[in-house]
């Protein structure tokens, strides 16, 4: 049984005010004119995002899965957009980390500008709620780790930075294959698209790994492959523990379409 909702408004506590891009532009995709889809971070924090939704956008942006959000008029998800951005010069000391996956930014500033700039550019208006409902807790299982480390090229700086940041998991010719994937990158790929609901990361493993699935599945369903991946966690060296705890939901309360720019 899960607890009532309770809402968290702007209310319970003042917004704190959010770093901003010093330069970025926010344009429609022709939806008739193939595009690419996904997120790409640069060095010095130059941001690439194509191809996303406003609520795609938002799950990149405030750090959640597609199913925690709610509300919001049908252009939400079906226009998509182009963003580029860069921060300003005394702010890119502060970004940290060059991580991304196709959907996800790992910088927390840099998902705060990206914050602030959907607020802005889209009018975003938003409360959250919360409830208690199943959660999985991701945890080494006591046998022998099946991920290895990533290895970082010895290229130069950025060119190293550019080909260890991206993070994939895919499924393809019945085979998963993991590449400079953190656990906390991990648990979200899990939560998204197998279980719909939160997944914690309690491995205490720092760092990126990869792993490629050795024996093919006989049986490859590229529908769903949920099962195929429940089955790989094991040999990865890991578990996923149901538990109970908190579910937050995004709300959209208003967005209004960006102006040309």
């Amino acid at each position: 049984m899960c607890s009532p909702i309770k809402r968290i408004t702007a209310q319970d506590k003042p917004a704190p005010e959010l770093p901003e891009f010093e330069v970025a532009s926010v344009k429609p995709v022709d939806p008739n004119v193939p595009h690419m889809v996904g997120v790409e971070v640069y060095p010095r924090g130059r941001v690439v995002i194509s191809g996303l939704s406003l609520k795609a956008l938002t799950a990149t942006a405030f750090r959640l899965s597609y199913w925690q959000i709610s509300g919001g008029d049908a252009w939400t998800e079906k226009d998509d957009y182009n963003v580029e951005a860069k921060p300003a010069e005394n702010l890119r000391s502060s970004i940290k980390d060059l991580r991304h996956t196709l959907f996800g930014i790992e910088d927390e500033h840099l998902r705060e500008m990206l914050q602030a700039l959907l607020i802005d550019r889209f009018q975003l208006k938003f409360h959250r709620e919360a409830k208690t409902g199943d959660v999985y807790l991701l945890e080494r299982n006591g046998k022998a780790l099946g991920l290895r480390p990533t290895e970082i090229p010895s290229a130069g700086a950025d060119l190293a930075a550019d080909r260890s940041s991206f993070g994939s998991i895919g499924y393809a010719g019945g085979r998963w294959v993991i590449s400079a994937t953190a656990m906390p990158q991990l648990a979200k790929f899990a939560s998204d698209y197998v279980l719909h609901a939160p997944v914690l990361d309690r491995t205490e493993l720092s760092g990126s790994f990869d792993y490629k699935q050795r024996l093919p599945d006989l049986e490859p369903n590229y529908s769903d492959n949920s099962d195929s991946f429940l089955r790989l966690i094991p040999e990865l060296g890991l578990r996923l523990e149901r538990s109970k705890g908190p579910v937050e939901i995004f709300v959209i309360d208003h967005a209004g379409k960006p102006s040309p720019n």
